[in-house]
């Protein structure tokens, strides 16, 4: 065999053919949009689908937001006259006597959420999604109402012990609507925007039939709430009260007073369950910078109140449609202040939409004694004209009074 010697010192490399791209030109990316847009009269196009865009929004009609129908039940209480007729008596806002104005933040602007102009689609308000806990009590179903007017979706959250849920019965058809039964004492995992804290016993008859209970759901229930709040990020406001002044030696009481208390008194349970709640909110919000707000609520009338729970406004009311003598303790110059459900809903709307955390006083300025609410209910309900001795029965009073009192009405 032949061995061949092959030399390739003189051999030709192989020619790269690598494309190489021109560097590319920086207002190319500027002239393809503005030549497409050229061609075919496309900018004709945009020009005319805007006009009709803007001819559309403006025909459009409005869309208001109906308010509330908070139609009433009527479930019979025995012989007390009948659901229906407590909430017509006390449906009636003018029945306080003159002077009872209610408090300025009410006077301006009622329609809150609630404007007459034409709104574009897409630039609606988006609507929250909220908790009320207590949403089937007397205040809640109120509230529940007025969030579902202003077209938000309302997650109600109550165990039933004071709530009914009547009360919210009128809103299962609605699909922004959803009823939770459940005791916030135990924990309650959520997505939502903003909680409305009112799940409460309030009346004394209720805080005081069970005050441990009363006291756990004061501060477990907050401290549950306010979890929630922390966890999703939601604005938490809580219902407070007045009684967290205690017998106070202030009148009208400001929210900077602290109030004259008794931590070992029968009421105590709602007093002092309130004032560690109130407590323990401004912990979250000084601590872990949860956003809250507080309310302290005072004396509230209005439809879906219990007949019998035992406070002065429902007790006349009772005492009236029954035709019984109506019972003022005292001399009955002690006085009080009463507003109407509907102003504390607005009231509680606006703090929670405001950028006070508070605590704020949510009642009517003017203050009237037990004589003048006796006066004007035996006059609204028509039991009886005059204010006569017959009419009202005074206890703890001396007989000296009485005969005084007797002359005077004769």
């Amino acid at each position: 065999m032949t061995s061949e010697l092959i030399f390739r010192g003189h051999e030709s490399q192989p020619v790269s053919d690598e494309y190489s791209p021109k560097p590319p030109k920086p207002w190319l990316s500027v002239i393809r949009p503005i030549r497409y847009m050229l061609r075919e009269q496309r900018l004709v196009f945009v020009f005319v689908g805007i006009a009709i865009a803007t001819l559309v929004f403006a025909l459009l009609p409005s869309s208001s937001s109906s308010s509330a129908s908070g139609s009433l039940d009527s479930f019979n209480y025995g012989g007390y006259g009948g659901r229906h007729q407590l909430d017509e008596v006390i449906s009636s806002r003018e029945f306080l006597p003159a002077g009872g104005d209610r408090m300025a933040i009410y006077q301006n602007n009622r329609g809150l959420g609630s404007g007459t102009g034409k709104i574009p689609l897409g630039l609606k308000r988006k609507g929250l999604r909220i908790v009320v806990t207590g949403g089937a009590g007397f205040v809640g179903s109120h509230l529940v109402d007025r969030l579902l007017a202003r077209g938000d979706s309302v997650i109600v959250v109550d165990n039933y012990f004071t709530g009914r849920k009547e009360n919210v019965m009128h809103h299962f058809g609605n699909p922004r609507f959803e009823l939770i039964r459940h005791d916030v004492v135990e924990p309650l995992l959520l997505e939502v925007d903003q909680i409305y804290h009112l799940a409460c016993p309030a009346s004394p008859v209720h805080y005081k039939h069970n005050p441990v209970k009363t006291i756990k759901t004061n501060v477990v229930g907050t401290l549950n709430m306010l979890g929630l709040a922390k966890r999703v990020g939601a604005r938490f406001l809580l219902t407070s009260t007045s009684e967290v002044y205690g017998d106070p030696l202030q009148h009208p009481q400001v929210e900077t007073y602290w109030g004259n208390v008794n931590p070992i008194g029968v009421r105590s349970c709602y007093d002092e369950g309130k004032r560690t709640a109130e407590t323990l909110t401004m912990d979250y919000h000084r601590g872990a910078g949860v956003e809250v707000r507080i309310a302290r609520i005072f004396n509230t009338y209005g439809p879906r109140m219990f007949i019998d729970d035992g406070r002065v406004v429902s007790n006349f009311v009772a005492q009236a449609l029954r035709k019984e003598p109506m019972t003022v303790y005292g001399d009955g110059k002690q006085t009080r202040s009463f507003q109407y459900v509907s102003d504390l809903v607005e009231g509680l709307m606006r703090l929670m939409e405001g950028e006070h955390v508070g605590p704020f006083n949510l009642g009517n300025p003017g203050e009237f004694t037990m004589l003048e609410l006796a006066e004007v209910w035996l006059f609204f309900v028509n039991c009886v004209v005059l204010l006569i001795l017959r009419s009202i029965m005074f206890l703890n009073l001396p007989s000296l009074f009485l005969k005084k009192f007797s002359m005077w009405c004769m």
